[in-house]
């Protein structure tokens, strides 16, 4: 599966127009809704909600991986925003966000969910593809570095799970 199959043009936000967590996941799910991946949104909302209660989703270095699977969910999907005024996501490093990848998945869907968020992660560990994304200028800009990204690693990500989270990830597989 590649970053692309999942995430398409009409799923970037190059510049969000709220700043606080909780109104940036409404314009996130907004736009999960007006592509027709989700059925219904506000219950979207809710378990995207009920993760971040659990454990907040900011990764750290400028990052937030909000997710979430549930029967609100028609297919699986990335959505990626952008800000360049940062985001307090309660970030585990307690420092503001600036990108942010939600990702939905119907309740059957988990080995590709693991995937997709598996090829998030290796993505975001590359320094240089987190540069060339907080500088793209265009929507067209940010989608050709994910091109770039897919182009360059293809294959699937060999995952390890503890407690049914992501622990540790590396290329390899077809």
């Amino acid at each position: 599966m590649l970053l692309t199959d999942v995430l398409k043009e009409s799923g970037i936000i190059s510049e969000l127009k709220h700043a606080k967590k909780n109104d940036v996941i409404k314009e996130m799910a907004d736009i999960f809704f007006k592509n027709g991946y989700i059925k219904e949104k506000e219950s979207f909302i809710d378990k995207i909600k009920q993760r971040e209660d659990i454990e907040s989703t900011g990764v750290g270095d400028g990052v937030a991986i909000p997710h979430a699977r549930c029967d609100a969910v028609k297919e699986l999907r990335v959505v990626f925003a952008r800000s360049t005024t940062g985001v307090d996501f309660k970030a585990i490093d307690s420092k503001p966000v600036y990108l942010i990848f939600m990702i939905s998945a119907p309740l059957g869907v988990k080995r590709e969910y693991l995937q997709v968020i598996a090829k998030v992660a290796r993505l975001l560990r590359n320094k240089n593809y987190k540069k060339k994304l907080l500088e793209a200028s265009s929507i067209k800009d940010i989608m050709n570095i994910f091109y770039a990204f897919d182009d360059k690693f293809p294959r699937e990500v060999q995952v390890k799970l503890k407690n049914g989270r992501v622990i540790h990830s590396k290329e390899g597989g077809k």
